[in-house]
């Protein structure tokens, strides 16, 4: 997987290969108080019914830059993702924006970390988007959101 610190080569419980930092310490520095606070903004704007073009415009550059927590689970047929089904019935790949937000649910899953861009790639006709601290304040990110944006 990559390194949330310097987009290195890091494995679970290993140092990163570039900048030597440790899984656990690169895992626990992961934050988002910026997305965090924009997904409140958003929220309030539209109770308010006030336009939020501006607010999703800056959560899209946040999110490009980013890494996020993907639960993971190895099995004997490769890797499975921790997925939720939305409102509309529909599945989600569930993703994090800090290891306290993805400890709230506490799955036997295991923390990695990916950029957004690697996160997107993993997207397929079968998911139609991300839900986003799922055990938390969620935020649902959907495939129509996703097109326009990236």
């Amino acid at each position: 997987m990559i390194c949330a610190k310097c987009g290195g080569t890091i494995h679970i419980n290993e140092a990163c290969t570039k900048c030597g930092i440790a899984y656990d310490e690169m895992i626990n520095s992961i934050e988002h108080p910026e997305i965090k606070r924009l997904f409140k903004t958003i929220e309030k704007r539209q109770n308010n019914h006030e336009d939020i073009l501006m607010e999703e415009s800056l959560m899209a550059c946040e999110l490009l830059n980013s890494s996020m927590i993907l639960p993971i689970r190895l099995t004997d047929k490769g890797m499975d993702a921790l997925q939720i089904p939305g409102p509309d019935g529909k599945t989600n790949l569930a993703i994090f924006t800090d290891i306290d937000e993805f400890k709230l649910g506490n799955v036997d899953m295991t923390p990695v970390t990916n950029s957004w861009k690697l996160l997107m790639n993993l997207l397929n006709d079968n998911l139609n988007g991300f839900i986003i601290n799922v055990f938390g304040e969620a935020v649902i990110f959907t495939r129509q959101f996703l097109d326009v944006y990236f």
